[in-house]
Order: structure tokens, then C-alpha cells, then sequence
């Protein structure tokens, strides 16, 4: 196993490879505590070697550091040519300090710290001054020496003690917040699980768990919402009551362990460890920043370009025809473009992939989506216009949920009508994704049509900075889709 690391603290950044016979697994942990992970069959032992020395060295080239380098052995006489190492020069001591010259205050007798200081003499007085000025102002001289070095001591002592007081304070309290203190269950939580079975491959489950003083609860399995709701806590027992993004209420279970730190879910009815969780040193988002992230993603969303068709200068961009390998669908693109098409053989699947250096369209017609939205049973003309509940919209979010795993960080806009093709009214999303580990953020539509018995789903993207002057073009093969 390989471990590298970048930045420190608040921002660091930690990637692992591990090689397990000819398999490569990389995992990456994001400076927020969350972690991915990413597993690549290669030929051989020597080629997943061969990967993982790659791939070791762009991380070097990026600033990452490798942990655990052995350092330099020390040099030997075989490093020496045959000759011995050559010992160590000795040092000469310094030499020793020259003596001060005699002590002038050597014949002095030491006065004890008790004894009170000599009062300075007061000038004498006037002599034309009264008896009784002369006693008030040799009094008042005495007071005053006197009183002043008391005074010092005392500010200087009164320091000290509050310097003191505030450390044993400050100890005091770190020692009853970490051996003391009850744990708390309210706090934002993060952990993952990887689990692993003989015969096949590991299995990694992602949590992160939000719990607040008001009794709300928050909780995500994989960077996915699974729900929002309350909690509470009896004995050793968390029971969260949710509710799904279509608003569906359900319950779930836990048996815990919680320290300071750490937290354990546990299956309550196997006994078995479901993950460990640690405490995110950081307060939940607030509101206002999570409607300031929401208009950071709207932006991100937004697409300001015409859309209105033009079938001229549609055909004249996209003017190679092209069909599926079962026929299932058929599309024009722009010359150049690399093509592939592929399927399976009892015809309830099939795909054509388009690309162009980094742009790319993919195309894929499946009758999981079409029997999922009902579009066998339904008829479209039964719905509005853009009616949430027209099978293309189900079959258009179906495919956003389950069909885009393999974007990382996707999002898309709200879907909005789409027309022009030969399938009659469909849906159009704008949609934004990561590149992976070292790549940008990309840019394109999701578009959703159906026919008697499939759905046929298009992802054109690119990079972000490209959509601009590649968006004319996705939509040019999206509308050229037909029977």
C-alpha cells in the first residue's frame, strides 16, 4: 500500500493505492472527511505494477508527498570502493571561559530580606517654618518609602496568581471534557465501511449522519439523501424517522456506541457493525450558506443560448445519418466524429457513443426505463404538456438517479419540455459533472424521448468552458433522433 498526502490541515488531501494481485484500488479522502473509491482490473500483476508506478508519479508531479520512504542506509565499505568508511574527525573542546576579574561586592556583609529599607532623609526644612509642618512632612516621606516597594510585590504576586489560576482552569476543563463530560449523539458525522467477500470484489459504503439539538436528523448512504427528519434516543437505541425526496415516510434502527469522538452504528437485531462514524469538528450548514451553495449550483445550471430549432442549419451541422445495431433509434452527427454502436442480443438494449477529443455523446435506448415510467401502458396524450407525471418525465429523472453513476458530483436542472424529434415531446436537463480525481468540471444536456418500448436517453458534454460553442451541436443530434 501507497499513501500520499497534499496540504495540511483544513484542506488535506489523501490518496491510497493498493495493489491486490492484478487489481489496482485507488482511494481518495477529500479534505471534508468523505472518500472515494475507484477499482481497475489490469492484465497482469506486472501491468497493475506498472499502473500504480504511473500513476504514483503524477501524484508527485501534482505536489502530492509519498508516506513511508525508507531513508538512505548509511555508508558502507562496499559503497567506499572497498575501503573503509573514514571516521569521524574529532573536535577539539572549546576553551574554557576565561574568569571574571575580583567581585566588587565580594566584602560586602548580605543584608537579610526582612530588614525594612533606609528611609530617605527629607531636606530640612524652613526655619521659618512651625515645629508641627516640619513632624507632618518627615511622616508623610516615611509613609511613602515605605509603602511603595509592598505595592509591586503585590501586583507582581496578584499577576502571577491569575496566570497560574487560568492554566490550572484551562486543565482543568480539557481534563472534564475528554474523561468526564457524558458524550453527546449531536454533532455531524462521517465514516465509511468496506466490506469483502471470497469471490467477489469489496464493497464500500459511505455515511454521513447529522444530528441536532432540536432533535432533526439528516442521513446520506453513498453521497446520496436517503432522508430528512427527527431522531430520538432511548438507552442504547437511535431510531431516525425520514421521509424520501418523493416525500414517502419510513423508519430506521440503530443500536449505538458513542465516545467523544466516535460513534458506532450497529445492527440491532444481527448484533453486526454497520460502520464507524467520526465527529466532524465543524458546526452543520447553515441556511444562508445553503442557499448561497444552491445559487452557486443555479448558475452553474444555467444555460442563456437560443434553443430554438433551426432544421436547416441543424442538418447542415449534423449531416451523417446513423442507426442503431437493432434499429432501435437512428441520429445524424457532424462529420469527424468517431462512432460506435453495440447491443444486446435479445434487442432490449442497445447504444451509439460519439466523440470528439474531449466532447462526447452517448446514446442509449433500454426497456428498464420504459417499463419503469409506465410508457407501455400510458399514453402520452392522456398528460398535459410538461405534466410532472407524463411517462417521459418519470423515465427522464429515472435515468438522472440511476444512470449517471458513472459522472462523479452529477447534477442536472430542473427537466423542461424538448421538441423536434421524431418521438414527439420529450425532456431537457442541463447538467453539470466532475472529470475524476484530476479532471475539470463538465458541461451538457440530458435528454429524455420514448417509443413503444424503450427509452431512449442522450448525455451530450464536454468540458464547461467548451459548452458555449459545443451546445449548438448537442442539440442538433438530439433533435435529429427518430424511429
Amino acid at each position: 500500500m501507497r499513501r500520499f498526502s497534499h496540504g495540511d490541515g483544513a484542506v488535506r488531501k489523501v490518496v491510497v493505492i493498493e495493489l491486490h494481485g492484478r487489481t489496482m484500488v485507488v482511494m481518495k479522502v477529500k479534505p471534508d472527511g468523505s472518500s472515494t473509491r475507484q477499482e481497475q482490473a489490469l492484465p497482469s500483476d506486472a501491468a497493475a505494477s506498472a499502473v500504480a508506478d504511473k500513476l504514483a508519479a503524477e501524484l508527485l508531479s501534482h505536489g502530492y508527498r509519498e508516506h513511508g520512504g525508507k531513508k538512505p542506509a548509511p555508508a558502507t565499505a562496499a559503497a567506499n570502493g572497498g575501503r573503509p568508511a573514514a571516521k569521524p574527525r574529532p573536535v577539539a573542546p572549546p576553551p574554557p571561559p576565561e574568569p571574571d576579574g575580583p567581585d566588587i561586592f565580594a566584602d560586602l556583609e548580605p543584608v537579610e530580606s526582612s530588614a525594612p529599607p533606609l528611609a530617605r532623609l527629607a531636606p530640612l526644612p524652613d526655619a521659618a517654618a512651625p515645629a508641627t509642618t516640619k513632624k507632618k512632612k518627615k511622616t508623610g516621606k516615611k509613609k511613602k518609602a515605605a509603602k511603595n516597594p509592598d505595592a509591586l510585590d503585590k501586583r507582581v504576586l496578584g499577576a502571577v496568581a491569575a496566570v497560574a489560576l487560568a492554566i490550572v482552569g484551562g486543565a482543568g476543563y480539557m481534563a472534564y471534557d475528554i474523561l468526564l463530560k457524558p458524550a453527546s449523539i449531536i454533532g455531524v458525522w462521517k465514516g465509511s465501511m468496506v466490506e469483502h467477500e471470497i469471490g467477489q470484489s469489496l464493497t464500500h459504503t459511505a455515511y454521513a449522519l447529522t444530528l441536532d439539538g432540536a432533535r432533526h436528523a439528516s442521513l446520506s448512504i453513498n453521497d446520496k439523501g436517503v432522508g430528512d427528519g427527527t431522531y430520538s434516543v432511548k438507552k442504547d437505541r437511535l431510531t431516525l424517522k425520514l421521509k424520501d425526496e418523493e416525500g414517502e415516510e419510513f423508519e430506521r434502527s440503530y443500536k449505538f456506541k458513542v465516545d467523544t469522538a466516535a460513534l458506532s452504528l450497529i445492527d440491532p437485531d444481527s448484533g453486526k457493525l454497520l460502520v464507524d462514524l467520526v465527529r466532524q469538528f465543524h458546526a452543520p450548514e447553515s441556511p444562508a450558506a445553503g442557499k448561497a451553495k444552491a445559487a452557486a449550483a443555479a448558475k452553474d445550471l444555467a444555460d442563456d443560448g437560443d434553443r430554438a430549432a433551426n432544421p436547416d442549419a441543424e442538418r447542415a451541422l449534423a449531416s451523417v445519418e446513423m442507426s442503431a445495431k437493432d434499429g432501435a433509434f437512428r441520429l445524424r452527427h457532424p462529420p469527424g466524429w468517431e462512432t460506435q454502436t453495440g447491443g444486446k442480443a435479445d434487442n432490449t438494449y442497445s447504444y451509439i457513443l460519439l466523440d470528439k477529443g474531449a466532447a462526447k455523446i452517448t446514446v442509449y435506448a433500454d426497456i428498464t426505463g420504459s417499463l419503469i415510467s409506465g410508457a407501455d401502458s400510458a399514453n402520452a396524450a392522456d398528460f398535459e404538456e410538461g405534466s410532472p407525471f407524463a411517462p417521459v418525465h418519470k423515465a427522464h429523472e429515472h435515468y438522472a438517479k440511476s444512470g449517471t453513476e458513472e459522472l462523479g458530483e452529477y447534477q442536472e436542472s430542473e427537466p423542461e419540455v424538448f421538441k423536434g424529434t421524431g418521438f414527439g415531446e420529450g425532456r431537457l436537463s442541463v447538467f453539470t459533472a466532475s472529470a475524476g480525481m484530476f479532471g475539470g468540471k463538465l458541461k451538457g444536456y440530458h435528454a429524455t424521448v420514448l417509443n413503444r418500448d424503450r427509452r431512449i436517453s442522450v448525455l451530450a458534454y464536454g468540458p464547461a468552458e467548451d459548452f458555449p460553442k459545443l451546445r449548438a451541436t448537442y442539440l442538433a443530434v438530439c433533435r435529429s433522433l427518430s424511429p
